[in-house]
């Protein structure tokens, strides 16, 4: 039957039957009212969140009307779709608000930004971004619970639903964040244990290893239009430097009479000054590209230098595809590790690379190492940007000239 208030109102209990026994609405299913005996009456909603069935109380049938309870009942279904536990809200209200998921992640994300360990730098502003989108927008459906109600198992299911709706890549990466938080909740006193270090993360994804090939380097070449973007992107490919060191240069960093580009330490991944060695084809790029601006090479007025990432490699790509060119997927960090595979080919020996990419060396290394490599940089950075340019220009011979396809589309 259709719970109405008259027909709420008909409800007895027969001697057979047990107390509190629940009826349901034959319109919305899982809602329903519980009676009992003493002629008490209760609006309920049921559903499923993970493994469990809940039943979360709306009301007296004395304090709601049946339709009122209804339309309640409705909105609690939508928050469960929309990965809430209504019930789990409803519990923690009586939580002191500091106990919150969202509350607790507030204050993590601010010392993230202003450290009150002594000595400890804030996080950079891209990883900063990171961690908030990982913890406000993919794991939203905690931010009402208290922090000590979350399970593993919730863990677990949050964790197949952002690999489904995301990607591995984006489960992987939040559920690391959501780790290091819960890690530093602890610390506070907030929890005993941390439930997504329990879990084991099953199905987190294997590191890329995607690396574009000669032909491929000189399709994307061809696809860059002549504009910031475009610019940026050829840096990466000539430089092997990391999206946002290229994406946020300052002026200030550069000296292109001595073809330098001199990154500072609180801009690197390991706050370490790395030297680039700039080729022909860079510099050129550079200098055309500061010729207007006034702090950062790349940017549109802004504070942090180039953005809208995504719009612009979503276009570079449209772009290949209408050439004609069916590419297997890349990202730009891919570019880094092309690079890098560009220099071995080339016979530039490991350490040599290593020293390009400004990666973080062995603690014993970095005690016993003191030599910068700056000539081999440059010798190794020359030697790449005349290979990019023979390949971008159609003009390799040789062996390598059979797996190079020249900016016209044709196999050279």
């Amino acid at each position: 039957m259709k719970l109405t208030d008259a027909e709420v109102r008909k409800l007895t209990l027969a001697a057979d039957m047990p107390d509190g026994k629940v009826f349901f609405d034959k319109e919305l299913p899982r809602f329903g009212v519980r009676v009992y005996r003493s002629g008490r009456k209760l609006w309920f909603a049921q559903y499923r969140f993970g493994h469990k069935t809940r039943r979360h109380i709306i009301g007296l049938t004395t304090e709601k009307t049946a339709e009122e309870a209804r339309e309640r009942a409705k909105d609690i279904f939508a928050h469960v779709r929309l990965g809430t536990d209504p019930e789990a809200v409803r519990q923690g209200a009586n939580v002191k608000a500091k106990d919150l998921f969202e509350v607790r992640v507030d204050d993590y994300l601010d010392e993230k930004l202003h450290p009150i360990k002594a000595g400890k730098k804030p996080m950079r502003p891209r990883s900063y971004d990171e961690v908030v989108r990982h913890l406000k927008t993919h794991c939203a459906p905690f931010a009402k619970r208290p922090v000590t109600s979350i399970t593993q198992d919730d863990v677990a299911d949050l964790y197949k639903k952002i690999s489904k709706r995301n990607g591995p890549g984006a489960a992987a990466r939040t559920w690391a964040s959501l780790r290091a938080f819960f890690h530093w909740a602890m610390r506070q006193g907030a929890l005993e244990k941390n439930v997504a270090a329990l879990y084991d993360g099953a199905g987190t994804s294997d590191p890329r290893k995607r690396t574009l090939t000669d032909s491929e380097i000189a399709i994307v070449w061809k696809a860059c239009n002549a504009d910031q973007f475009g610019d940026i992107v050829k840096l990466l490919i000539l430089t092997g430097a990391r999206r946002d060191e290229v994406g946020h240069m300052s002026r200030d960093e550069l000296e292109l009479d001595k073809k330098e580009w001199l990154l500072p330490g609180e801009r690197s991944k390991n706050r370490r000054e790395h030297l680039f060695p700039l080729s022909d084809s860079a510099v050129k790029i550079l200098t055309a590209a500061v010729e207007t601006r006034e702090t950062f090479v790349f940017g549109y007025g802004g504070e942090r230098g180039f953005s809208g990432w995504s719009k612009a490699k979503a276009a570079i790509d449209k772009r290949t595809a209408e050439a004609g060119h069916k590419l297997e997927h890349w990202t730009l960090h891919d570019l880094r590790r092309t690079f890098a595979s560009g220099l071995q080919r080339l016979g530039v020996g490991p350490h040599i690379i290593e020293a390009c990419l400004n990666h973080t060396l062995p603690k014993l290394e970095r005690t016993y190492r003191t030599h910068d490599y700056a000539d081999e940089k440059r010798a190794a950075l020359k030697r790449w940007g005349a290979h990019v340019d023979a390949i971008t220009s159609g003009k390799v011979t040789g062996k390598a000239a059979r797996n190079v396809v020249n900016i016209s589309g044709a196999v050279s």
